[in-house]
């Protein structure tokens, strides 16, 4: 038996009348001094108003009339037996327990975070990975038109000197069954400086200021290698789609290919101004100096071009997609232990 003390309102009236409410589990009765008491109903005919932190609830009678009461434990147990708010019991079991209010902030943010830091680049990968041919064709061609219109100039390297890095380039592509359609375009660029740029459907883009920067072909082909291996790893994408948001991710992830052509333009100022992750890095090196290790030439030559980027680095503000993103020091050490790991 449940038994509780409340407010009666009759519905016809605002007068307030002291009640004993009690409860069998089948019925409830309202007993006290009005007129028109006792009054019997099923449980089942009633509403029980949802719990509100500290605030008194209400039985809803089903002839209009009220019981309003601030006894909170003896109303879950009503709310037990008729099975009602599980919901709202639910929040406010937890709205009540400070505690657990923090725990569960700490695990909202928690989740959040793993989202941010496995979640998003995952989905990125995984829309990188499944773009047909065509698709990386044209954000390529679009990327590229926007570095021309904004960053780069026609290339002035003389003719014998193209066609050598051309030719080097060439025997790169022949040692290998390659996936993409690589081809180099060479350009001049005052802003960007001594850089090379991977755009998503092979395009390989190298500026006659790192060509100049290199003092031997082996180093050329250490930032060619490097450029590949972000191609192969579709580096160039999947930051585009780590940059664009959740609820335009999801939109790529359902298909939306004029999503993808749509935040396209913003490819060329992600490689110019911002330059690839410490990750993506960390793997176009690991590539480029396994490459060089299996040729017998060790890392030096792309130490050396690492360095001397470093050092051009101040007359050079937009420097990015070859720069010192992760610190250059960090990136020699790596090449460094890598060729010690893979020579012993």
């Amino acid at each position: 038996m449940i038994e509780f003390k409340g407010t009666f309102f009759d519905g016809r009236s605002s007068k307030a009348h002291a009640v004993s409410i009690y409860s069998d589990g089948q019925r409830i009765r309202i007993a006290g001094n009005a007129d028109g008491l006792p009054l019997v109903f099923q449980i089942q005919e009633c509403r029980l108003t949802p719990p509100l932190g500290k605030t008194r609830r209400s039985i809803l009678l089903p002839d209009g009339g009220r019981c309003d009461t601030h006894d909170l434990q003896a109303f879950g147990k009503l709310d037990s037996i008729k099975g009602a708010n599980r919901t709202f019991r639910l929040v406010d079991f937890i709205e009540s327990r400070w505690r657990l209010v923090v725990g569960c902030l700490a695990g909202l943010i928690a989740c959040v975070w793993i989202f941010t830091a496995h979640g998003i680049p995952f989905a990125a990968k995984k829309i990188a990975f499944s773009l047909p041919p065509d698709v990386m064709e044209s954000v390529s061609q679009k990327t590229l038109q926007a570095l021309d219109d904004g960053f780069f100039e026609t290339s002035v390297l003389v003719p014998e000197k193209a066609n050598q890095v051309q030719q080097i380039f060439d025997q790169l592509l022949a040692e290998e069954d390659v996936e993409f359609h690589y081809r180099l375009e060479l350009r001049s660029s005052p802003r960007a400086g001594p850089n090379a740029f991977a755009l998503p459907a092979g395009i390989v883009v190298m500026t006659d200021e790192l060509v100049s920067l290199a003092k031997e072909d082996r180093e050329l082909i250490g930032i060619l290698v490097h450029e590949k291996a972000h191609v192969e790893n579709r580096h160039g994408l999947r930051m585009l789609f780590q940059n664009t948001g959740v609820f335009l991710l999801i939109s790529l992830l359902a298909g939306d290919v004029a999503s993808i052509t749509s935040i396209a333009a913003t490819l060329p100022t992600i490689l110019v101004e911002s330059g690839y992750s410490r990750q993506f890095e960390r793997e176009a090196d690991l590539a480029a100096g396994t490459y060089l290790i299996r040729k017998g030439w060790g890392t030096r030559p792309l130490q050396d071009m690492l360095q001397r980027l470093a050092e051009k680095k101040p007359g050079y503000p937009a420097l990015a997609a070859m720069s010192t993103h992760p610190e250059t020091g960090q990136r020699i050490r790596y090449l460094q232990d890598l060729e010690a790991s893979q020579t012993r």
